[in-house]
């Protein structure tokens, strides 16, 4: 064990590290970028001050001393006197407006933490439910949304959707440590379930106060931020799903996301006194405000609230099939709109180097053709158009499926993909005609203001004046054409290959941008 948490801080460290090498990386980057489009030298950004943190969150430090630290901490844990040290504390914005609080944890403690969840994950796999599909080694979201999809109901569907008030910041402490001391629930060595007793109440402190304190002590929630949380997490929500299991119908619970699926009106009503049950007994809340509760999915109004669909995890089901939710196609568009504006217009406020863009005697703009690979590489995963070429037409395997395009393979209808794709050619047009204008105003030179059309088959551009080895591709790229290359390798290889996003994709859409 004392190995393991070695191996474990050596590779955290190495994980920061790498990050750090990302980052400056990725600013060096911007300034070549800024220098190259604006012909003005960038300049070095203000050094934010650093708040200082104890040494066990240093990655040097920890790293020089991973013999000492994993050995020190092991014999605490034999000796039960292990406590993790004082966490920090991290306000995360959430799209709704409000905060979630979200704990940093030392190098030291977040190795125990992991090297104890796989072990003790590994071990307890097979009792828990399998309709749970959170932080499960073998199912992801993918698994979740099929299990729904294949749900046949002889008559009308009802849904029983619920949503637990603050569910990782309000579990009882009490509840969470009656799980783990129940035996017949999980298999838990005596030094194991210490450790997740020990991180159930642990300190913390603000950002700000991480040195000097005052420190506060967690009563209540799992520990964020420590990967012991997921089976914690899971543990709470157990009961549940026996109880659901036991009754008619079909749930999938994804963390707190749970939605069961029913045939009919008496078995809907049993599924949500389920709910009504559980919380009973462990002290969980229910959100009125986000539970719809009983409804039945159809696209004609029926005797009972009526919905045409239902949104879970990422994608809307109706009876109709699977399709894109309306809160993802608004973040597409707001990524989008980002790179537009980055690419095309913010630089021209400081300056601009009149080599990039020109209608003659070529018409070119080295720009726009910057934007179209980033929103390729975001929409399609990093595959190139002519991968997706020859997978489509020749059969030639895709090298991989991430991204947008790769969750997006269980997608049953394309309408709203159309949709996207039309309007990323207008937004990339009209921004274009701005961009002209600017530049004709502010710097005397003009740049292309291809229409959609040319935007779409890539005609925009003078291929006389490339001087590149390999032919660019200028084409936009299309979510329809991710996705019939998506839908082809899912009826081909299924699954195979095809990355599902972290959990929490949905409330941080960069997850699938960055793939």
């Amino acid at each position: 064990m004392q190995n393991a948490i070695k191996q474990e801080i050596k590779r955290l460290c190495r994980k920061a590290f790498s990050k750090l090498e990302r980052e400056a990386k990725s600013e060096e980057k911007y300034r070549q970028q800024f220098e190259k489009r604006t012909g003005v030298a960038a300049g070095l950004p203000s050094a934010a001050p650093s708040l200082p943190k104890p040494k066990h969150f240093d990655p040097v430090y920890c790293s020089r001393h991973a013999n000492f630290l994993s050995k020190t901490i092991w014999h605490k844990v034999l000796e039960s006197t292990y406590e993790p040290n004082p966490a920090i504390n991290y306000q995360i914005p959430k799209p709704d407006g409000s905060k979630r609080s979200i704990m940093a944890f030392s190098i030291p403690d977040a190795a125990l933490a992991n090297v104890v969840l796989r072990r003790t994950r590994d071990r307890n796999t097979k009792r828990l439910s399998p309709s749970s599909y959170a932080y499960h080694p073998d199912r992801d979201v993918f698994d979740a949304i099929l299990a729904l999809r294949e749900y046949q109901s002889d008559g009308k569907l009802f849904a029983v959707q619920i949503d637990f008030e603050k569910y990782f910041d309000n579990i009882p402490a009490w509840y969470l440590e009656s799980k783990i001391n129940d035996a017949t629930q999980v298999s838990l060595t005596p030094h194991e379930r210490y450790i997740f007793k020990a991180f159930i109440h642990h300190k913390f402190a603000d950002h700000d106060k991480s040195t000097t304190g005052p420190f506060s002590r967690r009563h209540k929630g799992t520990p964020q931020g420590s990967s012991v949380s997921l089976l914690l997490a899971n543990l709470a929500n157990h009961d549940l799903d026996v109880k659901l299991s036991a009754a008619s119908g079909r749930f999938v619970r994804f963390a707190d996301d749970v939605v069961a699926l029913c045939g009919d009106y008496s078995a809907a009503q049993e599924l949500e006194r389920c709910f009504a049950a559980h919380c009973r007994t462990s002290g969980l809340i229910l959100n009125a405000k986000k539970s719809p509760g009983i409804a039945v999915i159809s696209q004609h109004q029926q005797e009972l609230r009526t919905y045409p669909h239902f949104d879970y995890l990422g994608y809307r089901l109706s009876p109709g099939g699977l399709s894109i939710p309306q809160k993802t196609v608004d973040r597409i568009k707001v990524r989008a709109s980002r790179l537009i504006n980055l690419y095309l217009l913010q630089y021209l406020s400081t300056g601009f180097k009149k080599s990039r863009a020109g209608v003659t005697p070529q018409i070119f703009d080295w720009d726009l053709l910057g934007l179209i690979y980033e929103l390729r590489r975001s929409l399609y995963g990093g595959l190139a158009e002519a991968d997706l070429h020859k997978f489509i037409y020749d059969g030639k395997r895709l090298p991989r499926m991430k991204g947008i395009m790769g969750f997006y393979c269980l997608l049953d209808e394309s309408e709203r993909l159309k949709e996207i794709d039309g309007w990323l050619l207008s937004m990339v047009r009209r921004a274009m005609e701005k961009r002209n204008s600017i530049l004709k105003a502010k710097y005397g030179v003009e740049c292309p203001t291809p229409s959609n059309k040319e935007l779409a088959t890539g005609s925009w551009l003078d291929l006389a004046a490339w001087r590149g080895d390999d032919q660019p591709e200028t084409r936009m790229p299309s979510l329809v054409r991710g996705w019939r290359a998506a839908r082809k390798h899912f009826f081909t290889f299924g699954l195979e290959q095809v990355q599902a996003p972290k959990y929490g994709f949905y409330s941080d859409f960069d997850d699938l941008f960055d793939y």
